[in-house]
């Protein structure tokens, strides 16, 4: 079984998890400014056998702009519909549901916290660059998705 994360927007990125612990992190492809969703597709559809997707809610975050809220909600409409089409199943879940779970306990505050607990819980992942630290959210939600599956 595959456990596949989404962290809609274009910081954003995508994490498999496997049965055995492999992971497997992309960001989320762009070309210039704008989402490579022919990319976004195919990541998607050659990890679709076996896979369950969790897609974190697009909402609306404080002091951010009307126009970065627009991309982050077109990217992740974008995400919704490759799932769709592709057929592959999927959830969205809120922040405050699966970083309850995950971050649970966990020391420090917003992405430092959840790269602590991501880099805890997959020691083999080793970000070269600072901006890459984002990506654990959708490490956390691949996860997260392994531990509970999908919740009526």
């Amino acid at each position: 079984m595959k456990y596949i994360g989404i962290d809609p927007g274009k910081k954003g990125s995508v994490s498999i998890i496997d049965d055995v612990e492999n992971l497997i992190v992309w960001a989320t492809p762009v070309v210039g400014k704008d989402y490579d969703i022919g990319k976004m597709f195919d990541i998607l559809n050659q990890h679709k056998e076996n896979s369950i997707v969790v897609v974190e809610r697009a909402q609306a975050m404080p002091k951010q702009g009307v126009v970065s809220m627009f991309e982050f909600g077109r990217g992740y409409g974008i995400w919704l519909g490759i799932l769709t089409a592709a057929k592959i199943p999927y959830q969205i879940i809120h922040s405050r549901v699966w970083t309850k779970l995950m971050l649970h306990g966990a020391p420090g505050e917003g992405k430092a916290r959840a790269f602590h607990v991501a880099s805890r819980l997959f020691p083999s992942w080793n970000p070269k660059y600072k901006y890459e630290y984002e990506y654990a959210d959708s490490i956390l939600l691949a996860e997260y998705c392994k531990r509970i599956g999908f919740q009526d």
